[in-house]
């Protein structure tokens, strides 16, 4: 074989390999595209789970969201804070109320200050930093609506119920006109 005909395969073989490596990385892409497109859908899915015939409901942890027995958020609740953002602004035409809540201990007074001091921090970051409209309200429930037992059966603590008591939740009522469409047409019976 000639030196021009070695020179030749191994550009080739070079060329062949870079090939190699960029087809690897689209198919590479390819499955990191696939796997937001199944994420983005799973959490489609949830929403339209979450969804009640004119209203939207969503949860978050006042755990996550802020230290125990404070309103001030924890740099932390940024991340959540932003995806719910993201589902407000679907429905820029719906009223919002973001409620809190506490678990029982302390006393109804101090509860129901700081579930409204909760919520307002929610309601203030969502306003200033979510670009959601500002057709928000926020609610202090204090500890109403447990969704947990805040005590065991036989009167002892119960921290791991307490902990799902405190929370914030984010209750979207859409338009009318947005469930309308969603309704089906009743039906004249005979």
């Amino acid at each position: 074989m000639t030196a021009p005909a070695q020179t030749n395969e191994k550009q080739i073989a070079r060329e062949q390999a870079e090939l190699e490596k960029k087809r690897a990385e689209l198919e590479r892409k390819s499955a990191e595209l696939q796997q937001r497109e199944a994420e983005i859908e799973r959490a489609r899915q949830a929403l339209q789970n979450q969804q009640s015939g004119r209203s939207l409901s969503m949860n978050l942890s006042g755990d996550v969201l802020f230290d125990y027995d404070k309103a001030t958020l924890k740099p932390a609740a940024e991340e959540a804070l932003k995806k719910v953002a993201v589902v407000l602004s679907q429905f820029p035409e719906s009223m919002v109320t973001v409620e809190g809540y506490t678990d029982s201990k302390g006393s109804k007074a101090f509860n129901m200050q700081l579930s409204q001091e909760r919520a307002n921090a929610v309601k203030d970051w969502l306003v200033k930093n979510g670009n959601v409209p500002t057709n928000i309200t926020a609610r202090g429930f204090g500890e109403q609506n447990p969704v947990a037992p805040n005590t065991n059966a036989d009167g002892s603590d119960n921290p791991a119920g307490r902990a799902l008591n405190r929370r914030v939740s984010i209750v979207v009522e859409k338009p009318a006109s947005a469930t309308q469409l969603v309704t089906p047409p009743a039906t004249a019976t005979p």
